[in-house]
């Protein structure tokens, strides 16, 4: 089977699914979003990308209207007309807003399986969000962890036979800090945004939304899947107000939910550790707090790297512990701490007593014992790569996205 991979961001992350793929025996292909590559038509033509010689793709952010040039456009440009796997980096529900906003459920499904597509959903409930308004073409499995490296040059058909893979850890090693701000008195860092509350909100969703936020923020464990006053709210309207319905709930959980997590951790975080704590992220300004712009991926790596401890407060997409953000900071060798999910205890096994965290207080405490034990927090670097790459390899979602893409659509 020849699959095509088309990077949207996030390039490491597809390089591994490019090495992934040659190690299961697939040819592979990766291109480009960027114009800067999509113009060398030369060399793509040279290459001869042709739909007819792809059997499967894999991209993400399928439907982003923002994104130029957008991926279906892509794909019509060399008449590829293969199945798709879609990876949501955000809630697949949001993925499909504009055309679920336009249509029905039953008619965007079926655009979504006349253009052959499947989600690939990280998250197990954001899946059951997604399966609950009446959508069917998605699969739930973890994102996956690979410590590979592709570096093959692009736009060309690489096999099995030609794998190389490098050592994630060995394209780090030697790595020093090429940021513009000064880290050496950084200890602890966070990035993320602080949503903005939604303007022009229904007075009873506000209540709504806010109720369920305060819930969720009481028991981390307690999934926004599973609060059936929302789902009583959206099924009591009519079908074309459900889409509105639903992401205003959303956005509106987003914002109480943050000020009541991401909110507090950083204050709490700004006040016992002063500049010690590195804050990256946009909207934080409105909250009376300086926070550095975002930070390229190369940038972010290598913070993560180099300074003591990384926090992460969770998605505001989605509720598993295991997206991006965490999957990068355990990938450049970062020490975690992680604010508790649904599914922590099940991600980090056995190491979940001394990263997972669930107030303030524990994640002042945690941060407190890491700082003046070094050897503990080198101890917490190697054991959670070691259950990310035993326990949740890379291999085995593909595995399971591949085989259902396959059932569905050859």
């Amino acid at each position: 089977m020849r699959v095509l991979v088309i990077t949207a961001g996030l390039y490491e992350y597809f390089y591994s699914l490019q090495t992934e793929l040659l190690l299961l025996g697939y040819e592979v292909y990766v291109l480009h979003l960027e114009p800067m590559y999509l113009e060398s038509s030369e060399q793509i033509q040279k290459e001869r990308l042709q739909g007819e010689d792809c059997d499967l793709v894999i991209t993400a952010n399928i439907f982003d209207a923002a994104s130029k040039p957008r991926i279906l456009d892509i794909l019509a440009r060399f008449n590829i007309t293969s199945p798709i796997i879609s990876i949501a980096w955000g809630h697949p529900v949001e993925e499909i807003e504009t055309l679920w906003q336009k249509y029905d459920s039953v008619y965007t499904n079926s655009i979504i399986k006349e253009l052959k597509i499947l989600f690939w959903s990280p998250c197990e409930k954001a899946t059951q969000e997604y399966l609950a308004l009446g959508f069917d073409s998605i699969v739930y499995a973890p994102f996956g962890f690979s410590d590979k490296m592709q570096t093959f040059p692009f736009f060309c058909w690489k096999t099995p036979e030609q794998a190389c893979t490098k050592s994630y850890l060995d394209l780090i090693k030697d790595t020093t800090p090429e940021i513009e701000i000064d880290i050496s008195n950084s200890k602890i860092i966070y990035m993320g945004v602080l949503p903005a509350k939604p303007e022009n909100v229904d007075p009873q969703i506000d209540i709504l939304a806010r109720n369920l936020a305060e819930i969720s923020v009481a028991d981390p464990t307690i999934s926004r899947a599973d609060m059936k006053d929302m789902w009583s709210h959206i099924f009591s309207k009519i079908p074309t107000e459900r889409p509105g319905t639903f992401f205003k709930i959303a956005e509106t959980f987003k914002y109480y939910h943050a000020r009541g997590t991401r909110r507090v951790f950083v204050h709490r975080l700004k006040k016992e550790f002063g500049d010690h704590f590195l804050l990256f992220g946009d909207d934080w300004i409105a909250d009376n707090l300086v926070a550095e712009p975002t930070q390229t991926l190369r940038t972010r790596g290598v913070m993560y790297h180099h300074i003591p401890i990384a926090v992460d407060l969770g998605s505001v997409s989605f509720e598993t512990c295991f997206f991006p953000r965490p999957i990068e900071i355990v990938k450049n060798m970062g020490c975690l701490l992680s604010y508790r999910r649904y599914d922590s205890d099940r991600i980090f096994q056995q190491n979940a007593d001394s990263l997972v965290f669930d107030t303030p207080d524990e994640l002042c405490n945690k941060v407190d014992f890491l700082l003046s034990n070094e050897q503990e927090r080198n101890d917490c670097r190697h054991k959670i790569l070691n259950t990310f790459n035993q326990q949740h390899g890379m291999v085995n979602s593909l595995k399971k996205v591949i085989d259902k893409a396959v059932k569905l659509y050859f």
